[in-house]
């Protein structure tokens, strides 16, 4: 399954859910591509502390080939291509959208064919651009994380719009909700849910190990007993019910 993760504006988390996420999956016996679709401001760089030479801009660029944008996370399953910082987009590095779509989805087609991997994830620019919709577009789930603040609530409301046009099966993940707020929240979380237009896809409570980390530490493999890493596997079991109903 191709998996992408988007966000309105940054600092909500999403970065550290893409990461985490797969490497529960490869610690669970699959075999995952973690794609970094980020060119304005990379994060998972950082947080897989990875000594970069390649990277996806460099293909885009004609540059590299897709064994020099690979890197084997440790002795795992996990294979990332990371991103650089650039001041164009995806789409930039093309004549026209349509070409930067076929470039990109032959690259992943390869990248998961040479690999074997069972899913790949996409950790996306925030807000709405053409790199965001363009994975977005390719995409069999969408998943928008979104916190309860005001600016990024509106945001994810017009981000849910185009996603439902570009027919990505989205869904919304609520990000570091506290936890004694939940119960009084729930009906909140539901009737935003309802006027966003989005599935939800779920809760992730804020956790000490999580801020604590500064994005440069990967939870479910410092901290696996950590409530975090109890909640990434229940994400991934609602992602999987999910996608059993579409």
């Amino acid at each position: 399954m191709w998996i992408s993760f988007h966000s309105y504006k940054g600092g909500t988390g999403k970065t550290n859910i893409s990461g985490n996420l797969a490497c529960y999956l490869t610690k669970n016996g699959h075999k995952v591509g973690l794609v970094e679709t980020d060119v304005s401001g990379p994060g998972i760089n950082a947080l897989f502390s990875l000594n970069i030479k390649r990277t996806l801009v460099d293909f885009l660029q004609g540059k590299a080939g897709l064994e020099e944008i690979v890197y084997r996370h440790e002795k795992s399953e996990l294979y990332i291509i990371p991103s650089d910082a650039t001041e164009e987009d995806i789409v930039g590095f093309s004549k026209d959208p349509s070409q930067a779509k076929e470039k990109l989805q032959s690259l992943i087609k390869d990248f998961q064919s040479r690999y074997g991997l069972d899913h790949v994830i996409f950790d996306c620019s925030p807000g709405l651009n053409r790199s965001s919709l363009l994975v977005m577009g390719m995409s069999e789930m969408s998943i928008v994380v979104s916190t309860l603040d005001k600016q990024d609530i509106r945001g994810t409301y017009v981000i849910s719009g185009v996603a439902r046009r570009l027919r990505s099966n989205p869904r919304i993940l609520f990000n570091k909700l506290p936890k004694d707020k939940y119960e009084a929240t729930k009906e909140t979380l539901e009737d935003l849910s309802r006027k966003i237009g989005l599935e939800p896809i779920g809760v992730i409570f804020f956790d000490e190990s999580m801020a604590n980390a500064w994005s440069r530490k990967i939870i479910v493999e410092e901290y696996p007993k950590s409530q975090y890493g109890k909640q990434i596997a229940g994400l991934w079991e609602r992602i999987t019910q999910s996608a059993g109903s579409l």
